[in-house]
């Protein structure tokens, strides 16, 4: 009888080989899989609200979220340790834009800070649902084998409510936490098989919040999901941010007979501050992962032909730009 295989372990990398560039590769990474994040803490649901959140004082905070109640998370975060520029702005923008809890994701964070973040949270908690939560997070890159990087948070530290139990990756599942996960999974399957009726777009794994269709070089066609709605895009990354922009500018040129042949308006984003660009679309009557069900029977119809539309219209500019 042959013995089983020890599991592997995750070998940790530079998260640098993962995203380059902490402002232009992973704040905006992490803005687009919030969902990620609040999987890997156990913390419940969160959405984007917005990024580059101008609060007083002339500061900007990286990521403004919602948990599924509506209340807003802060999120900042950097490169290296957490140092206390960061810490302190954190706190002062959850104070100023009301907030059920601040994040701060790091390399790492010092010891001192996991002593103050205790204590604020002792505090915190004494105040019930009005006190402002801190969770300060280890982002981590690394590869099982040979295997593709991939990445995980670490929970260091955050409210008595999850640090005794996520410290040993026992945390149970809340009903909410399942039935979202449910939710989704129901979603990609429905999805699914309305696009391979269709044709040859699909996809295997079981997808999160996202999940490509296609990728040709540097251009990814992909569906991204949220709770009432969802969108169609086209990711363009070919590794370096002057290429990513001559691809972008080209395919732009092109807008006007995009749009006349979708009969309809793309979203086209080519933020400086990030190394990666897209276009997106929101089609009317596209559905979420959380739509009713009679809203996602028409909802997945349109997400499969406006891919296809989406996918068709652009792939003969995309062959030429590659």
């Amino acid at each position: 009888m042959t013995a089983a295989n020890p599991p592997q372990e995750f070998k940790l990398i530079d998260i640098r080989e993962v995203w380059p560039g902490e402002a232009r590769d992973f704040t905006p990474w992490l803005a687009d899989n919030l969902e990620a994040l609040s999987e890997h803490l156990e913390i419940g649901e969160m959405e984007l609200d917005s990024t580059e959140v101008e609060v007083p004082g002339g500061r900007r905070l990286d990521i403004l979220a919602k948990d599924a109640d509506g209340r807003n998370w802060a999120v900042e975060n950097q490169y290296g340790e957490a140092d206390h520029d960061h810490l302190t702005r954190a706190l002062a923008y959850a104070v100023g834009l009301e907030c059920r809890a601040v994040i701060v994701v790091a390399e790492s964070h010092r010891d001192e800070f996991v002593a103050v973040a205790d204590e604020w949270n002792r505090y915190s908690e004494a105040y019930g649902s009005n006190g402002i939560r801190l969770f300060l997070v280890a982002i981590e890159a690394g590869r099982i084998g040979d295997s593709r990087p991939g990445f995980r948070f670490r929970l260091v530290a955050g409210p008595n409510e999850w640090k005794s139990e996520t410290a040993t990756g026992q945390r149970p599942l809340s009903e909410a936490d399942r039935l979202r996960r449910e939710q989704r999974r129901t979603f990609w399957i429905e999805l699914r098989t309305i696009m391979e009726n269709k044709g040859n777009l699909g996809w295997g794994a079981d997808p999160n919040v996202s999940v490509n269709v296609r990728t040709r070089g540097p251009f990814s066609f992909y569906f991204t999901t949220a709770q009432r709605s969802s969108r169609i895009g086209l990711y363009i990354d070919s590794g370096d941010k002057d290429d990513n922009d001559s691809l972008f500018q080209a395919l732009e040129e092109e807008r006007e007979a995009i749009h006349e042949s979708l009969e309809d308006t793309l979203e086209w984003t080519n933020n400086p501050r990030y190394r990666a660009n897209k276009v997106t679309w929101k089609p009317d009557e596209a559905c979420g992962y959380r739509s009713p069900v009679n809203e996602r029977q028409t909802g997945h119809q349109v997400l499969a032909d406006a891919m296809y539309r989406f996918h068709n219209t652009l792939m003969p500019y995309v062959e030429r730009l590659i």
